[in-house]
C-alpha cells in the first residue's frame, strides 16, 4: 500500500526587479539537507546551490540563471523564512572588539534603490548604454576578489543595448571584441558612470540596531547581499 503524499503549502511575493507575483514553496527536507553545506562552500558553489534551490522551489517557473541577484537574493531569503525562521541570528562586531549576539526578521528585509537610479546612462549627447542587471553568480564573482579587471567583464558582460539618437545595437548581435572595444574607449569618468549603475542597482538590505553590552555603544550595523546574511 503506498503511502499518502502530503500537501506544501504554497506562497506568493513579488519580485522587487520587476514588480511581478511569483509562487514559491518551502525547502522540503531533502532541500534543507543541502542548505546545511552552504556554510563551508566557497561562493561558485554557494551561488549554485541558491540558484538550483530558489529554481526547484519555484516550480521551475523562472530562469534563475538570468534573474538579477535581488530577485534571487530577496526569493532566497522569502524561503528561508518560510523553511526554518524568519529569525537570523547574527554577530555584530562593536569597535571595542567585542561580540554582539543578535537577531534580525526577515520580514523585516528591504530592497533598496537609490534615487534617481537608472539602467539607461547617457554618455554623450546623443549615445548612450541600457545595462541589464547582474546575475547571482557575476556579483559574487566580482565580490570573491578586488581585481579591476572583473569589474570591466562585469561592464561588458551586462550591456544589454547601445543607443544613438536615431539608431539601437542590441549587444547579443555583437561580438565580445566589439564590446570590449567600445567599453574599453570609454573615458574613466563615462565609465565611473557605468561603475555607478551597479553600485546604486537595487539590493537586499537589513539594518541591525545592537547596544554594546561591554562598552555600551549602540551599533548600528548594515548588511547587503546573501554572502554576508551567511557570513
Amino acid at each position: 500500500m503506498a503511502l499518502p503524499k502530503l500537501n506544501t503549502p504554497t506562497y506568493e511575493l513579488t519580485l522587487p526587479s520587476t514588480g511581478v507575483k511569483i509562487r514559491y514553496r518551502p525547502f522540503l527536507v531533502r532541500e534543507h539537507k543541502i542548505l546545511l553545506t552552504l556554510a563551508n562552500a566557497d561562493n561558485n558553489e554557494v551561488a549554485r546551490i541558491i540558484r538550483e534551490l530558489t529554481d526547484v522551489c519555484t516550480f521551475n517557473t523562472l530562469k534563475v540563471h538570468e534573474l538579477p541577484h535581488c530577485d534571487i537574493e530577496f526569493i532566497f531569503m522569502n524561503l528561508r523564512a518560510r523553511s526554518i525562521s524568519e529569525t537570523v541570528d547574527v554577530v555584530v562586531n562593536c569597535e571595542c572588539g567585542n561580540k554582539i549576539d543578535t537577531n534580525f526578521n526577515i520580514n523585516d528585509l528591504k530592497v533598496e534603490s537609490k534615487p534617481n537610479h537608472s539602467n539607461k546612462i547617457n554618455l554623450i549627447e546623443n549615445i548612450g548604454i541600457e545595462m541589464r542587471y547582474p546575475t547571482l553568480d557575476e556579483v559574487m564573482g566580482v565580490f570573491e576578489s578586488n581585481d579591476n579587471q572583473k569589474i570591466i567583464e562585469l561592464v561588458i558582460s551586462n550591456v544589454k543595448t547601445i543607443y544613438s539618437a536615431e539608431e539601437s545595437w542590441e549587444a547579443a548581435d555583437q561580438t565580445r571584441a566589439e564590446l570590449e572595444e567600445f567599453i574599453y574607449s570609454l573615458t574613466k569618468e563615462q565609465f565611473d558612470q557605468l561603475e555607478t549603475f551597479f553600485v546604486t542597482s537595487p539590493k537586499v538590505v537589513q539594518v541591525i540596531e545592537s547596544d554594546c553590552p561591554a562598552c555600551g555603544k549602540h551599533n548600528t550595523s548594515r548588511l547587503e547581499g546573501l554572502q554576508n546574511f551567511f557570513a
